[in-house]
């Protein structure tokens, strides 16, 4: 059952409106306390009445923002239904903890960063034992350098897609990207690119 337009643009003027004080919880319209039945039941319907696929036909400006808005959704779930993820991001909704000086000179990592050392973004600076970054044949940064992980795996789906053929698959995964990432000028650029051929 999908949604009237103006149903749908009454919803976007309201997430958008209100898109950075939104935690994961509130992207999928359920309260802190749901259950992990409840998240994926919260999560898939939402794609029964809101996925972009439900609305092609729509003017591009208006899907353009109908993925924008529903791949914050997307993040949120994946990762509200990872257990640890989810556990340790109430554990960020509660605060922080106190906690006690490490020895000598050794940073602080909390128990998130310790647990899941790939939370980080993948544009965080190198360690010193590593290179700067990696360049491709051309002499550019590899995307892995440019975006986050989530992001990422969006912008692999996205060269499979082209790879394959299908332009609107790629532009459709593309924009999930940007959605996942949106400060990326890699990505903006990549979009930009595949839809003037």
């Amino acid at each position: 059952m999908t949604w009237s337009v103006k149903e749908l643009v009454a919803w976007l003027n309201e997430i958008e409106r209100t898109a950075e004080q939104r935690g994961k919880f509130d992207w999928l319209e359920i309260p802190p306390t749901a259950s992990a039945t409840a998240i994926q039941e919260a999560y898939h319907a939402i794609a029964r009445t809101r996925h972009p696929d439900l609305y092609r036909q729509l003017d591009p400006v208006l899907l353009d923002r109908l993925v924008r808005m529903y791949g914050r959704i997307t993040a949120a779930y994946a990762d509200l239904k990872e257990p640890e993820k989810c556990a340790a991001y109430l554990r960020e909704l509660r605060g922080p903890r106190p906690q006690t000086a490490p020895p000598g000179n050794a940073p602080v990592m909390s128990r998130a960063e310790i647990s899941n050392p790939r939370a980080a973004p993948i544009t965080t600076p190198p360690a010193a034992s590593e290179p700067a970054a990696r360049v491709d044949r051309d002499g550019a940064l590899e995307p892995a350098h440019q975006m986050n992980a989530r992001a990422l795996a969006f912008y692999r789906r996205a060269e499979g897609a082209q790879r394959t053929g299908d332009k609107a698959a790629a532009v459709l995964q593309l924009k999930m990207a940007i959605a996942a990432d949106p400060k990326s000028t890699f990505l903006r650029a990549a979009l930009m690119e595949l839809t003037r051929r």
